[in-house]
């Protein structure tokens, strides 16, 4: 803003929700939620052993596909001329649990073990909503990938190291 003021730029700041797909970070330690429940059901799966997820699966969070907010990228740098940030994220009605989130990679991934939710674990903040509604505003079309549908994680073993 202080920039615009003083030279005229027009710079803003574009503020994602959780971003999974293609060659996302798979590392437990320091990866998106999504890669990292991915690695340990991998993991969980080598070893045969249950899948542990930390808290109570309870805290929800709004997903972007990698794809999806790439486009939306695009778009603001070829159209946004606004100086204030805007928040590039599905919808709250998009959120979904950790629960959700692990059970559906489960599934995806054919995971056969037992799921355990350790209680003992904090959860995090319950909700981090952010609401998509000025960039509804521009595009009110744009259709979001839905999670379950999201393709191409670029998961394979190799990557899981």
């Amino acid at each position: 803003r202080g920039y615009f003021e003083q030279h005229g730029c027009r710079f803003t700041a574009v503020i994602p929700t959780n971003v999974f797909g293609p060659h996302d970070n798979f590392n437990i330690e320091d990866g998106h939620v999504l890669p990292g429940l991915i690695h340990k059901v991998y993991l969980a799966k080598q070893n045969g052993s249950a899948l542990t997820i930390w808290g109570t699966g309870k805290p929800r969070r709004q997903f972007i596909y990698s794809l999806d907010l790439a486009r939306l990228f695009l778009w603001v740098l070829r159209e946004y001329d606004e100086v204030e940030p805007i928040i590039l994220s599905v919808g709250e009605e998009d959120e979904v649990s950790i629960r959700e989130a692990a059970e559906t990679i489960v599934e995806a991934m054919d995971f056969r073990g037992e799921l355990v939710f350790d209680t003992t674990k904090a959860d995090g903040q319950f909700k981090k909503t952010a609401s998509n509604a000025k960039l509804r505003r521009y595009l009110p079309t744009f259709h979001f990938t839905p999670f379950k549908q999201g393709e191409g994680w670029g998961w394979a073993p190799g990557n899981m190291e």
